[in-house]
């Protein structure tokens, strides 16, 4: 996953949760500046711990897998 996919889906989870990127500004400390351009793909470099924040307060954590692999019967699902 690109920077551009992660803002693209961090987008798409606040909007979900029904969150204004300000909110999300106030419990995670990051900028609404800076939470836009990730959002947008508008920065060039995100850090993990930020990243990490942002996943957490929007319900969701990291999963590793191995590039290339096919996405199981459950990551499909989720996407429908």
């Amino acid at each position: 996953m690109d920077l551009e996919n992660l803002g693209y889906e961090l987008k798409k989870l606040r909007r979900e949760k029904r969150w204004s990127q300000e909110r999300l500004e106030t419990y995670s400390g990051i900028s609404k500046r800076t939470i836009s351009k990730i959002e947008n793909g508008f920065i060039e470099e995100v850090g993990i711990k930020k990243v990490a924040m942002l996943l957490d307060l929007l319900g969701v954590e990291f999963a590793l897998r191995p590039k290339g692999r096919p996405k199981t019967l459950e990551e499909l699902q989720d996407e429908a």
